[in-house]
């Protein structure tokens, strides 16, 4: 994880602001019990400012274009993966008819909006001590972009995003926040997350089970799969 909390270090100097993390990254920094390390980082850009995050990171001295958004940024770790996921405000003024897309463009937006600052740590096994101060998504976004993310992911993939959706959901850490903050929402982004969890944790439970457990989740049930989808269709319901 040193790669990544440098990556993040090199991030903000380039861009002389702290980015919002989201991802595998933003999962393990939010949980009690973090369960499996990651190499890459995912950052959002909202496009608010006058050069966009990706263009400002592959200008970068030694900087390498990662297809499709992204780019290979140097540290003296080793490069690292930095994918900036960009939200236009047309996508969220004009939603698109596609759930998919309608949810990807919302979620990322509310990721970024109310992400919150934290500082992450990491402890190298030769006593090299790294920190940096960023801002951090949310549970509850965390949730609709891990669920939204599925669809169109590989098998492996798809196995990571259900399980970070189900680890969120069963940490004692993570899972008030969460359902808060679905329960409090947009309702139309409320809406589009029931569809989601409905499509993977209800409808294709079996498939999802087998997919969690491929990637390490052999601990999790039918059971918690039920209570996990129970909940957040509860906390997406607008009485």
């Amino acid at each position: 994880m040193a790669i990544v909390v440098q990556g993040i270090i090199e991030v903000q100097k380039l861009l002389h602001q702290p980015p919002v993390i989201v991802g595998g990254v933003a999962v393990l920094s939010r949980l009690s019990n973090p369960y499996r390390a990651t190499v890459d980082l995912d950052v959002v850009d909202r496009l608010h400012g006058d050069v966009p995050h990706l263009e400002i990171l592959r200008s970068a001295d030694g900087a390498e274009p990662a297809p499709p958004a992204a780019v290979l940024l140097p540290t003296p770790y080793g490069p690292v993966k930095v994918d900036v996921l960009e939200v236009r405000q047309i996508e969220l003024d004009l939603p698109s008819t596609d759930p998919g897309d309608r949810l990807h463009a919302s979620a990322h937006a509310w990721a970024n909006d109310t992400a919150t600052n934290m500082t992450l740590q990491v402890s190298r096994s030769n006593g090299e001590h790294l920190e940096v101060a960023t801002l951090v998504a949310e549970p509850g976004p965390l949730v609709a972009m891990k669920i939204q993310a599925v669809m169109n992911r590989s098998t492996a993939k798809q196995g990571t995003d259900l399980l970070d959706t189900v680890r969120i959901m069963l940490d004692s850490a993570t899972r008030p926040a969460a359902l808060e903050q679905i329960s409090t929402v947009d309702s139309s982004v409320a809406n589009d997350i029931a569809l989601h969890i409905d499509y993977w944790l209800v409808r294709r439970r079996a498939q999802a089970l087998r997919l969690i457990k491929s990637v390490g989740g052999i601990d999790i049930t039918s059971d918690d799969v039920d209570l996990i989808s129970e909940l957040i269709l509860d906390a997406c319901n607008r009485r």
